[in-house]
């Protein structure tokens, strides 16, 4: 038996009640290589609940150790995906490995692909670190543990371990041919008709290179998936799960062509795009499909967006802003809610800076309709060995939590004359323009139920027992009838802890 586990984050924020996307591909690939083998995956939130207390994080793992010991799998993969779930995921490994000392623990995800000298150096409870793309390095792994053999092996591209206090790598493999992909295997989950979202990839990769994301690090070139292997998974799973709403997680979604297909499906499709690859021109095409976009726009400011590599040039910044507006204005007509995603305090930002993305801002809400809209805006973080790290060094007057791999990281000062109080007051200000009609609220709350709430809302009184897992309150249920009766409340939380929906991300994350 091999399991494979997606393990809590912290961030309550991101939390989509959607299965675990990473890890049903590479277990149904291998699945579907190695028919034989018994494969079960585990979605820690879905399974056993989220911990909002630490007495609930100990019965959750409690909980999961007694399953293992039944269970008796020979190895465990876990995917990291997010800094939010690091930790976490760290601290699962120790507590499995000091269970059962035998259980072979393997680990994929961007966090290890780019961090694993890191991990190897805060602990021993991981024997392999698969570095980059998972399918086929976890088919060969699973395939010698099968045979009782040391799945550690030379032989087998893009993995990672330490051994006499030195870290071996392999050399590294081809992409992953996504002609091979396996259609997803919704029965290797435990509760598969609990998951409210379908989460695909159309495509994997992208080829912008923007300098605060960590795409490039596993797949730097978009490759798109065969529309037949497309076609047959999206059939198969609108069939046997119980939800029509489709979140696109691509990097770079391009396939709109498919939208009378997903339209045949029933299904509700949600995406994000870029503002200067989308054509607006589609928009009324799909209106009738799209349950809400999200446009990574992240500043109006020339400078800031050429820190960021976002635009090359004055005449690209150009068709950047022209289309974000264009976009945004045929969304609003056509009723079709839309998150806009800004950063904050980009390293070398000024107040200026700021100011010109507030001005922006201010003449798109000036677009009212009943699809609304929301700004999501955040503070900017710097994490080692990204570009944007060396970048931070590099102007003399930023100011970071440089604290590691596992912090925050938070930029406290952009330049020389912008404080994070400034900050915090654009941001608040930003956001602040939203509009939050029933339409968008509705699309929001069935996407990211927890969205901008602070982490202690999810312990309010007004919330029902029936969303707990247990007396104490201190495990929250986020099956769909759970989230269905919480859902109903959250027009009441919104207004109780508004003031907390514009503060730093810190206030949204898990206190365990």
């Amino acid at each position: 038996m091999i399991l494979f586990i997606e393990p809590i984050s912290k961030n309550i924020d991101v939390y989509v009640p959607a299965y675990p996307l990473p890890l049903m591909e590479i277990a149904s690939f291998v699945k579907s290589n190695i028919p034989e083998v018994e494969i079960g995956i585990i979605s820690i939130p879905v399974d056993y609940g989220l911990p909002l207390t630490q007495e609930g994080k100990e019965q959750i793992y409690r909980e999961l150790l007694n399953d293992i010991s039944e269970i008796r799998p020979k190895g465990i993969g876990i995917s990291c995906t997010a800094i939010a779930q690091a930790e976490e995921t760290l601290h699962l490994c120790e507590l499995i490995k000091e269970y059962d000392p035998t259980i072979f623990i393997f680990l994929g995800g961007y966090f290890p692909t780019i961090y694993y000298e890191e991990i190897f150096s805060r602990t021993s409870a991981i024997d392999l670190i698969v570095v980059g793309e998972g399918e086929i390095p976890a088919l060969k792994i699973i395939e010698l543990l099968e045979r009782g053999e040391d799945p550690i092996n030379k032989r087998i591209p893009n993995l990672a371990w330490k051994k006499d206090g030195h870290i071996h790598l392999t050399k590294k493999g081809m992409r992953f041919d996504l002609k091979k992909k396996a259609l997803l295997n919704l029965e290797l989950l435990k509760y598969q008709k609990e998951y409210d979202i379908l989460p695909y990839a159309f495509s994997r990769g992208c080829h912008y290179h923007c300098n605060f994301c960590m795409e490039e690090f596993i797949r730097p070139v978009r490759k798109e998936v065969p529309f037949e292997i497309v076609r047959k998974d999206l059939i198969n799973l609108s069939h046997r799960s119980n939800t029509h709403t489709l979140m696109i997680s691509d990097a770079l979604f391009k396939s709109f062509d498919l939208f009378p297909f997903l339209r045949s499906l029933g299904m509700k499709v949600n995406f994000e795009t870029r503002c200067d690859v989308f054509d607006p021109s589609i928009i009324p095409q799909i209106a009738d499909v799209c349950g809400m976009m999200a446009l990574g726009f992240e500043s109006a400011s020339y400078n800031t967006l050429r820190r960021m590599n976002k635009v090359r040039d004055r005449s690209h910044y150009q068709k950047y802003i022209s289309n974000t507006i264009a976009i945004f204005e045929e969304a609003v007509r056509n009723e079709i809610p839309i998150m806009v995603f800004m950063i904050a305090g980009y390293p070398g930002d000024t107040e200026k800076d700021l100011e010109e993305s507030l001005i922006f801002t201010k003449e798109l809400a000036k677009n009212n309709g009943p699809g609304g809209y929301v700004f999501k805006i955040g503070e900017c973080r710097v994490y080692p060995k990204t570009k944007l790290y060396d970048i931070s060094l590099s102007l003399p007057d930023v100011v970071f939590d440089d604290d590691g791999v596992f912090g925050q990281n938070i930029v406290r000062q952009p330049s020389k004359d912008l404080n994070f109080e400034t900050l915090l007051s654009y941001m608040e200000k930003i956001f602040n323009l939203s509009n939050y009609t029933f339409k968008l609220q509705a699309n929001i709350l069935n996407i990211i139920p927890f969205f901008r709430l602070p982490a202690h809302a999810l312990s309010d009184d007004i919330i029902p027992d029936t969303c707990f897992r247990n007396n104490d309150r201190g495990i929250f249920n986020v099956k769909t009838e759970s989230l269905l009766a919480f859902r109903e409340l959250v027009p009441r939380l919104t207004e109780k802890y508004k003031k907390w929906m514009s503060s730093q991300r810190s206030t949204r994350n898990l206190q365990i």
